[in-house]
């Protein structure tokens, strides 16, 4: 039987890239997202027989559980799970004494970013146990690590990637008995809507390295805290 995977914001960037890979490699792949996307709707028509989509809304629980019901109309157990989706709400170049902490965008980071994974982790766990990977990939950031935390604005989002970090690292604490691995992955400076034309790698290089991380062979003692090249990051 194939393996398989669920991907969380698959519509684009990172997401989108890593759909096509698992599906390229021969994964029956379960695409979530709030709404589709042009790309989504074309790859669907390659792969009609791997790819599912499934409408997706990490801050929603009946949306995740109608994602888990229809994942498990379709396979019987699920491999590995990625939580990539993610918002980058804080406004950049803005510092302190000019943030507006009253509005929305502190709440809304950690609840797409912090709270989806772990919501998402809870309901599709029954799934995971019957996989043969057991497998939770966090897509964090090195905007997460305190150690070599150099910015001096985008609290938010900063935070709720050390936040997800330390989620990563109770979640395998709690799992590892179980035999899950839990990994907090930092996708790279990925050129992306989020990571601006700037950036140093593209989509495919990213989901290249997710995906040899996520078909790599892991014990409960390796490393969680991982680049998309495996590298340790420092918390």
């Amino acid at each position: 039987m194939k393996e398989t995977v669920f991907v969380s914001g698959a519509n684009r960037g990172v997401g989108f890239a890593l759909v096509e890979k698992f599906l390229r490699e021969g994964f029956c792949v379960f695409a979530g997202s709030r709404k589709s996307s042009a790309d989504l709707s074309a790859i669907l028509k390659k792969f009609p027989e791997n790819l599912t989509l499934v409408t997706l809304d990490v801050t929603d629980m009946d949306s995740i559980r109608q994602a888990v019901k229809k994942v498990a109309e379709t396979a019987p157990a699920l491999d590995i799970l990625i939580n990539n989706a993610a918002v980058y709400l804080d406004n950049k170049g803005v510092l302190l004494e000019k943030l507006d902490l009253n509005d929305e965008h502190l709440e809304k980071t950690m609840d797409v970013n912090v709270y989806g994974p772990l919501r998402m982790t809870q309901q599709f766990l029954p799934l995971l146990e019957k996989g043969k990977r057991k497998l939770i990939m966090n897509i964090s950031s090195e905007a997460g690590s305190i150690a070599d935390g150099w910015r001096k604005e985008a609290f938010a989002y900063c935070m709720s990637k050390s936040a997800l970090n330390m989620q990563s690292r109770i979640l395998q604490n709690y799992l590892a008995p179980r035999g899950f691995k839990i990994l907090a992955v930092h996708p790279g400076w990925v050129r992306t809507e989020m990571g601006g034309p700037n950036a140093s790698i593209s989509t495919e290089e990213s989901a290249e390295g997710i995906f040899k991380l996520a078909t790599r062979k892991w014990t409960s003692e390796d490393v969680i805290y991982i680049d998309y090249q495996g590298n340790a990051m420092r918390w």
